[in-house]
């Protein structure tokens, strides 16, 4: 008897609970993750074991990081409560990821509206590290069909932009972050040897801002703000020239710093920068917002290259070939070329958007394949037991099978400062689903209707995904080669469930 989709979910569930120590309970425990998940997310199915068992393992574990407070729901980074985040053990480096996987949940507005309240009403919190809050709000809304919420918000979202202007701005409408702002601390080009912290002009704060004014562009734009939106494109579009220009060096988005540490005269960062800053993969970002112009896409053939950024174990965060790969530091999570998922995610979104939008992108399909296969080949722990299970944390050696970070803090006796015992379990700093939803079965996620655009793997005969839900309504995508395993047609078949 052939397994049913709920059958596969269940399945999945069971594994996962049965392996699973769980330490920390919010608002969905183990018991009741298979009922919330069948209610909430789409199904898929695939032949590659790997990807299925990842696609449903992130799932299982993002539900685990749903808070309900006095705030209303938030979602969390880290399972227990460290001593850095804020209110509810919120951080908000990651929000940009926990919408766009949060986006295809089926009451994806009840549980991230509160959420995107939560930073607006919060500067302090909102502003602690770099993040693309407004962007990623846009992409909920094409999902959901809810653009209430940026007309609702408009106010709140312009001085969201206002205070990085005022904190972070630079006399030619760039920013200025440190890599520890950006959520990326100790990095070959942000730290320098000695331990000091440099200020810089960067690809991370600047592809963010620089998406998020185009966003907030289109929300004025549907609330009739004329003024505001015209204001925010010419922020916008000043932004991206200046970074296309200025950031873009032999080939390659770099990042620029100050060797004094505090400089910010843009002149002096890029003058002391240019001709000595490593390719780090923060060099992908202006393409996950569309921000390059046509043919400078050729930096995508790095992903493949084990000098830049390919290691056995994922994608480096700093070119292999740099004298300072890996240079040794004291600390439990390191961007100086470990592999870091939320760096692998934004990455292969950005290689997904050139794929999806950029002339001849098509080339790159069977490398987003391979990448996203590794990737999920990634979400695995081997256990004391001699048991390998399913595992997402922090930061992974790129040349040994290892969490890193978990190494460091256990050896250390995970201690409480530090986040104390399994800080980094079910670590909910990246995205996988949304890449399986974009990328795999091509969802393409617009103001109009619903379009397909799939990156199937050469190997591949069949994959379904269902209980997609898009705008109000639920649809199912099926790709069947011969028409054999599902019965309903050869090639790809789009459907609106009733």
């Amino acid at each position: 008897m052939k397994e049913t989709c709920m059958n596969i979910l269940e399945r999945y569930v069971r594994q996962f609970n049965e392996n699973d120590e769980e330490t920390v309970c919010n608002l969905i425990d183990n018991a009741h993750a298979l009922e919330w998940l069948r209610k909430e997310i789409p199904i898929f199915e695939c032949p590659d074991a790997d990807i299925e068992r990842a696609y449903y393992f992130r799932w299982w574990t993002y539900r685990k990081h749903l808070k309900h407070t006095e705030d209303g729901y938030v979602i969390s980074e880290f399972l227990p409560n460290v001593p850095w985040s804020g209110p509810h053990n919120t951080i908000n480096a990651a929000v940009g990821h926990h919408l766009a996987e949060g986006r295809w949940l089926k009451h994806a507005d009840r549980y991230l509206s509160d959420y995107v309240d939560f930073f607006l009403n919060r500067p302090d919190s909102a502003h602690q590290y770099s993040a693309w809050l407004a962007d990623a709000m846009w992409k909920l809304a094409n999902v959901t069909g809810h653009y209430d919420v940026g007309r609702e918000t408009l106010q709140k979202l312009v001085r969201y932009y206002e205070l990085w202007e005022e904190t972070h701005g630079l006399p030619n409408g760039m920013f200025w972050s440190i890599d520890d702002r950006d959520a990326m601390e100790y990095s070959i080009s942000g730290t320098t040897e000695d331990g000091r912290v440099l200020r810089g002009i960067r690809p991370t704060l600047n592809s963010y801002l620089c998406a998020d004014a185009a966003a907030i562009a289109r929300f004025a734009r549907i609330a009739g703000d004329r003024k505001t939106e015209a204001r925010f494109l010419e922020k916008h579009d000043r932004l991206k020239k200046s970074i296309n220009e200025i950031l873009f060096e032999n080939g390659f988005y770099r990042a620029y710093h100050c060797e004094n540490g505090k400089e910010t005269d843009p002149d002096r960062v890029i003058l002391e920068g240019r001709g000595h800053s490593p390719r780090e993969l923060i060099g992908y970002l202006p393409w996950m917002f569309g921000i390059p112009p046509v043919g400078r896409d050729n930096a995508f053939d790095l992903l493949a290259d084990e000098r830049s950024f390919a290691s056995p174990y994922g994608l480096a965060t700093a070119e292999r070939s740099h004298p300072r790969f890996l240079y040794s530091v004291k600390h439990e999570c390191l961007w100086n070329g470990y592999v870091w998922p939320f760096a692998t995610s934004q990455t292969l979104t950005a290689l997904n958007n050139v794929i999806q939008t950029y002339p001849n992108g098509e080339r790159y399909r069977d490398l987003f394949c391979k990448l996203l296969r590794q990737y999920a080949k990634s979400h695995t722990r081997l256990r004391e037991d001699g048991k390998t299970v399913p595992w997402i944390d922090e930061v992974r050696h790129p040349l040994r099978d290892e969490w890193s970070s978990r190494t460091l803090l256990r050896d250390c006796g995970w201690p409480e400062r530090k986040g104390g015992y399994e800080r980094g379990k079910d670590y909910n700093h990246s995205t996988f689903c949304d890449l399986v939803i974009t990328g795999i079965v091509g969802v393409r996620e617009t103001e109009g209707a619903l379009e397909i655009s799939p990156n199937i793997p050469t190997d591949w005969d069949w994959f379904r995904l269902s209980d997609l839900h898009y705008k109000g309504k639920t649809y199912t995508v099926v790709y069947d080669k011969t028409g054999e395993k599902f019965g309903v047609g050869h090639g790809l078949q789009v459907t609106e469930q009733t």
